[in-house]
């Protein structure tokens, strides 16, 4: 059989990833200690600098980590202090043996801690330590398109944070070899530093020694929006640079060949600590050994079979990378031009470099895609003519590079004179950035595909290059382009209005069929940056990128921080763009300067503004919005009382959207109620100021009669919402209560006469 390794590993895998397909759970949350001053203890597995609003803060890396009982905490300090009269052998003996015994019950589940000091006494690599400060839990996302930290965590090892760390205690002992390689990084750190400007130093550290906390956020953003971000990983690119440099070299001088590879073996493993050891790394590096050990027994390499090993033995060490983003591009791209490109060279029509190079460039975009589309839900297009540029220039950067490091080591000015060739390829980097984000169409927001288009994409292609010789070449192009499109197939329709979990504040979106999408409100008073980590992400998820409405039911900041930091993206034509921005039409009274800023934001951003008043209507696609409140020029101080109140038909399903209405706003709604059928016996009711207990009364209940209850608030709050009354007189009207603190973003769909209502957070049993 032929590569019957590779047989072997796709049937691993696939079985893995069928398991973790079918794990509905998410990896659990040691959340009880949050926030609560703790002293832990673990081995220093990596330690590094990041950039924060203080500057670059130490953070360390603790393995086999444990929560100290406190009546443990004076044992284990003076133990650790007496360290360097115990053998090394022994020390680890005694951790295996009583970790346990010091770790808090309810602290089991934490394995791995980050922790981020205070003050920068960087411990031992591979030393055992203790840390005291406060504890601060990964947590789930809960909303689709965010970042969930505990998903991304758990791959890495790691359950939880400690915040504003303080080094009570470490052993005498530690790793001599891991310590010698971070402080042979930090002195090669410390030369970049020398030779280059900041903002290039920080590149080349991500690119040659994988420190990637200190990186410019800007350029980082930069890179990922043109989809060239993975220039800046330590990977295979090292490997043929670094590693097969090496090997060429001592070829050369006729050294003996298993000293030679033996030697490059153990380089590139010393240069691999050094990096941290990344999925990329790691497939690379193991890779790179399996190429030099064929050549040593006199074998042919097989570049697939080298992949499944390296993917087979890096997910027995932890199955969860499957979920990685990093382990999925890495070797989504070693299929690309293992499998997909020679299908594809078969079928140009030229092969020259160039046509090569472009080839390359294609067969490794396609391939990873759908890697691309489920972690960041937009595709660059423009990124595969960028990466023709980038990546041959990419051999020019790192041996520049090493040159400034090997020229800097014995006299620093000397290190400055390739830096300078650096500097030029990074600035012109950055230029042909700015320049395709200038482009039309320069992104595509596809959206998260669902499981069935990527599972259907995969097969288009696994059947082209399987039939690649019996089909003709257009034939094959024609396959090529259906599969690509095969992302571009939306199947659901009807209305969708989702509730987004954006903490104490409010944020709903409404799309149906036609392609409308509207944003009522968007703020927070509890989540920082709710824009950029809530709202724009579920906006991405969602694979939009022009709204046609954003209506705004008063400027409160909890209903309209948000809003604010998308008009600013869209007044730096950014990603999104948004139609009309409706304000409610009131008097100048109630116009306060929250108001007017954004009437100002939005002729910035160049979005009409238009002013709601009651009666007036807006038919978007299938969906009839009326204004119920407030009347035109009404004045009052109270921007809760003249919160725009929405009325929403779409066939036989109705909704009423309410905003913090309150006081004698509800009192003059009650009152139109009452003459307007229209709004009475509604399907859905978005409660009204978070859950109050002074809105949304009994009377306006009953009038209502809404099925369905949503409510938005922050986990926790500070106000008690939503309040005990209010959600006695929602049961006793018969709703069914939905609410963002156990169930995150709440998904409303309506296709016909069928209503379904889903929170995105499984409920805890």
């Amino acid at each position: 059989m032929r590569r019957p390794l590779c047989l072997l590993g796709l049937v691993y895998v696939a079985a893995v990833w069928l398991v973790l397909y079918g794990l509905t759970n998410k990896t659990a949350v040691c959340d009880a200690l949050d926030r609560e001053q703790i002293v832990a203890a673990g081995y220093v597995d990596w330690k590094e600098y990041r950039l924060s609003q203080n500057g670059k803060t130490p953070v360390i890396f603790l393995s086999d980590a444990v929560i100290l009982k406190q009546s443990q905490v004076p044992v284990l300090e003076q133990f650790l202090s007496d360290s360097d009269k115990i053998p090394k052998r022994d020390l680890l003996k005694f951790w295996e043996k009583n970790k346990t015994k010091l770790q808090r019950e309810d602290a089991v589940g934490i394995q791995g801690i980050l922790c981020y000091m205070k003050e920068e006494d960087m411990p031992e690599m591979g030393g055992i330590v203790m840390i005291q400060g406060s504890y601060r839990a990964f947590t789930h996302a809960t909303n689709p398109g965010e970042f969930d930290s505990a998903e991304y965590y758990a791959v890495l090892g790691r359950q939880g944070r400690v915040m504003d760390g303080i080094l009570l205690a470490r052993s005498g002992s530690y790793c001599a070899f891991q310590e010698t390689m971070y402080r042979f990084r930090e002195y090669l750190s410390l030369l970049l530093d020398a030779c280059y400007e900041e903002k290039d130093a920080s590149v080349m550290k991500a690119m040659l020694l994988g420190e990637k906390g200190t990186l410019d956020a800007e350029l980082k953003e930069l890179y990922q929006m043109n989809g060239i971000i993975h220039i800046l990983a330590v990977s295979g690119l090292h490997l043929s640079v670094i590693g097969m440099g090496c090997h060429t070299f001592f070829r050369h001088v006729r050294m003996p060949r298993i000293v030679d590879i033996s030697l490059c073996i153990s380089l590139m493993y010393c240069y691999g600590t050094i990096t941290g050891m990344g999925t990329s790394m790691m497939r690379a590096y193991i890779m790179f050994v399996m190429h030099l050990f064929a050549e040593l027994i006199g074998r042919t390499y097989d570049l697939l079979t080298a992949m499944i090993v390296s993917a087979l033995i890096i997910l027995l060490q932890q199955p969860l990378y499957l979920r990685h983003s990093g382990f999925l591009f890495s070797f989504g791209a070693v299929c690309g031009i293992g499998i997909l490109l020679p299908a594809v060279e078969q079928n140009f029509f030229g092969q020259g470099r160039v046509e090569k190079a472009l080839l390359s460039g294609i067969a490794v975009s396609i391939s990873t895609l759908p890697v691309y589309l489920c972690f960041y839900y937009e595709f660059p297009p423009y990124s595969v003519l960028l990466n023709l540029i980038v990546i041959p220039c990419m051999t020019l950067v790192l041996l520049g590079g090493l040159a400034s490091l090997g020229m800097a080591a014995f006299i620093l000015s000397l290190g400055e004179l390739p830096a300078l060739l650096v500097h030029f390829l990074l600035w012109f980097y950055e230029k042909c950035c700015v320049v395709c984000t200038q482009l039309p169409g320069h992104i595509w927001a596809a959206g998260r595909p669902a499981l069935w288009q990527v599972l259907l994409f995969f097969g288009l292609l696994l059947g082209i290059v399987v039939w690649n010789e019996r089909m003709p070449k257009l034939l094959f192009w024609q396959g090529m382009l259906c599969a690509l499109l095969v992302f571009g197939i939306r199947l659901s329709g009807g209305l969708q209005i989702t509730m987004i979990d954006v903490g104490q504040g409010d944020c709903i979106y409404l799309s149906e069929e036609s392609g409308i999408c509207m944003l009522i409100d968007g703020g927070s008073s509890d989540k920082k940056g709710v824009a950029q980590y809530q709202i724009v992400p579920f906006l991405k998820y969602e694979g939009v990128s022009h709204l046609d409405a954003v209506f705004i039911t008063h400027p409160d900041s909890d209903h309209i921080n948000g809003i604010c930091d998308l008009l600013e993206e869209v007044a730096e034509a950014d990603r999104f763009t948004i139609g009309t921005l409706y304000l409610p039409d009131v008097g100048e009274m109630g116009r306060k300067e929250e108001y007017h800023e954004l009437e100002r934001m939005a002729r910035q951003a160049k979005v009409p503004v238009r002013y709601l008043s009651y009666k007036d209507r807006l038919q978007c696609g299938n969906v009839r919005l009326t204004c119920v409140h407030p009347e035109k020029g009404w004045n009052t101080q109270e921007a809760n009382a003249y919160s725009t109140v929405l009325h929403l038909s779409y066939g036989d399903f109705t909704a009423l959207f309410t905003g913090d209405l309150e006081g004698e706003g509800e009192r003059r709604v009650e009152k139109i109620i009452e003459k307007e059928a229209a709004l009475q016996n509604i399907t859905l009711l978005k409660v009204a100021h978070h859950g109050s207990k002074n809105s949304t009364s009994t009377w306006f209940l009953q009038e209502t009669a809404p099925r369905i209850a949503l409510i938005s608030s922050g986990r926790n709050n500070r106000y008690g919402h939503p309040h005990k009354e209010l959600l006695e007189r929602l049961e006793k009207q018969g709703c069914a209560i939905y609410s963002t603190q156990p169930s995150g973003a709440v998904t409303v769909r309506v296709q016909g006469k069928n209503v379904t209502v889903e929170g995105y957070v499984e409920p805890e049993r």
